[in-house]
């Protein structure tokens, strides 16, 4: 029994002594409050910071005339071949296969479990569509499992599309 005397007294002598000390503590130094959050965290950048918005993209269709379908692979095999392939009856990863991409249906890869908001898009993968999508997924397509932050860049944008162009049955220039 005085065993566990003497632990409870260490116990409640520790947890006083922290009372102490962090109501003295408080009385030395008084903390300033910020009347609003230094760093205000919101679901969007300001306005003048931000980048466009899906629907204010500049048309790619001009980029491509000039776009490097071996610059497009190499940005396919770093930024996008973790979760995609590209191969004619390639398998699906975390996304689906990207073989005949342009002008397929969307959401219509067999064998691929695709979010609500992508099923409910309709229509086909048109080029705008796709810079759409791979310049921000999360904007373009509301609640998509695409957690890729997006290709910022024009060009590289293009350069992917020209890629995916020639990944098809019928390649297009």
């Amino acid at each position: 029994m005085a065993n566990f005397n003497t632990v409870a007294g260490c116990f409640l002598a520790s947890a006083l002594f922290a009372l102490v000390v962090g109501k003295v503590s408080n009385a030395v130094v008084d903390p300033h409050h910020l009347e609003k959050p230094a760093l205000a965290v919101t679901d969007s950048a300001p306005a003048e910071a931000a980048a466009p918005a899906a629907a204010e993209l500049a048309p790619i269709e001009p980029k491509l005339a000039g776009a490097s379908v071996d610059n497009g692979k190499a940005l396919f095999a770093k930024l996008c071949f973790t979760c995609h392939t590209v191969d004619k009856g390639g398998a699906n990863k975390v996304g689906p296969n990207q073989w005949n991409l342009v002008g397929r249906k969307k959401a219509s890869e067999p064998g691929f479990s695709y979010s609500s908001g992508m099923q409910a898009m309709g229509g086909t993968w048109t080029v705008e569509d796709i810079n759409h999508m791979i310049f921000k997924p999360l904007s373009y397509v509301k609640g998509t499992k695409m957690a890729f932050v997006g290709v910022p860049k024009e060009q590289d944008r293009a350069d992917l599309i020209a890629y995916l162009k020639t990944m098809n049955d019928n390649p297009q220039k």
